[in-house]
């Protein structure tokens, strides 16, 4: 192994952008300044601090339960609305 390999596997890992900006400096080093094709300026995300992206996962939870239950309630009272009918016509054609 290279002595790069080896010095990446005791780092931490790269993200995306980092490895492709290790790319880019690699590819200028080696003489070809132009970026790669595929290549896209990437911008930096918008900061927001933890405590609100903690809220936003937070009511985006909320959400997400909030609609399980509606379904689940639904599927319930679609299945009493069977049982009653179910017993209305058992009652009706037995008795």
């Amino acid at each position: 192994m290279t002595e790069d390999k080896q010095q990446s596997f005791s780092e931490r890992p790269l993200s995306r952008r980092e490895y492709r900006e290790q790319l880019a400096r690699q590819q200028r080093q080696a003489g070809n300044d132009q970026p790669a094709a595929d290549e896209t300026p990437v911008e930096p995300a918008p900061n927001i601090g933890r405590q609100q992206f903690a809220d936003e996962q937070k009511q985006l939870t909320a959400e997400q339960k909030t609609a399980v239950l509606k379904r689940k309630l639904n599927i319930a009272i679609i299945i009493l609305l069977a049982a009653i009918i179910a017993v209305y016509l058992i009652l009706f054609f037995v008795g």
